[in-house]
């Protein structure tokens, strides 16, 4: 039987839970919109696409900082969530590596940790670089610290393999090849820097209820059950609690710019 396209995939475990993801988890990686935003310098007016947008989070940012916004996203849940809460943009429902934009539509387009869930990742970039105005930029990050991997070594076992990211096609924290592929799709330049802040979570129980409503958890809860992934997120939080019973958990995020001619 051959199996779905990653797309769809993507599209049912991010419609799992909109409202958890947005209100439970996506706050929780706000530093790496705002650090983002002030390295843009947005300008009125600006044609901004997010690819890949989730519940809306940055695409709002954004707008409140005079960009013309849209957001895109294959989770219908996410979507409609966005364009209730958070109606300073536009969103459509599309595939990231299809998207239905004109070249050049956009002169900035950001990608936050979605490229790396597409079927296709170098399509996906190709993608972005052909809907990326010249001379236009992109952002396309991706989490790359320690305590992110060992966390994903964790969970993404329990999961069906084509339900999590196959880094087999291109891993996007390995600088050089995130670079090389970018440079492929057509960009003109690339530069990598890093955005690394702590979260911190009020317990063990809130640090574990933030990770459920993320796709690769939601594939391990429906492949392996809630009480094997539960337990996973718990020995995996449980040396980063801290006196009083806070959790600290450490993110790194590299980030690539990429520069249309």
């Amino acid at each position: 039987m051959t199996p779905p396209p990653r797309s769809n995939v993507q599209a049912d475990l991010w419609s799992s839970d909109p409202r958890g993801w947005a209100e439970a988890a996506e706050g929780r990686i706000r530093p790496l919109y705002e650090r983002t935003l002030d390295r843009l310098q947005l300008r009125p007016g600006t044609r901004l696409l997010d690819a890949g947008c989730g519940s809306g989070m940055f695409a709002d940012l954004a707008a409140q900082r005079g960009a013309d916004v849209i957001g895109l996203d294959v989770a219908p849940g996410l979507i409609e969530y966005a364009r209730r809460r958070r109606p300073a943009a536009g969103y459509v429902v599309d595939d990231l590596e299809r998207m239905p934009f004109a070249d050049g539509a956009f002169d900035v387009v950001t990608a936050f940790n979605s490229v790396l869930y597409a079927d296709d990742p170098r399509r996906a970039l190709a993608e972005i670089a052909r809907v990326t105005a010249g001379p236009g930029r992109a952002v396309v990050t991706v989490g790359a610290g320690p305590e992110q991997a060992e966390s994903a070594a964790l969970i993404n076992p329990l999961a069906r393999r084509n339900d999590v990211p196959d880094l087999g096609k291109l891993d996007l924290a390995d600088a050089d090849a995130a670079r090389g592929a970018l440079l492929d799709a057509g960009f003109a330049s690339v530069t990598v820097a890093d955005i690394a802040f702590d979260v911190d979570f009020a317990s063990v129980d809130d640090a574990v209820a933030a990770q459920l409503p993320a796709g690769p958890v939601t594939a391990a809860v429906r492949h392996s059950g809630r009480a094997a992934v539960e337990a996973a997120l718990r020995s995996f939080f449980a040396p980063r609690t801290r006196p009083g019973g806070t959790v600290r958990m450490g993110l790194v995020f590299r980030c690539y710019l990429a520069e249309r001619a």
